[in-house]
């Protein structure tokens, strides 16, 4: 399993950064993979799927 973290926050280095490290390193304690994708700056656009 892989899970996917989100850093929407716009200090790419900030509080969010670090409790999603945190959290990343709990997960990979318990044998969990994870990846931590910033998206701070950027917009986002949701579409919907059928």
């Amino acid at each position: 399993m892989k899970v996917l973290l989100i850093n929407g926050s716009p200090r790419q280095n900030g509080n969010t950064a670090t409790a999603l490290g945190e959290v990343a390193a709990q997960l990979k304690k318990n044998g969990i993979e994870s990846e931590i994708a910033w998206t701070g700056m950027k917009t986002m656009r949701m579409r919907r799927i059928s």
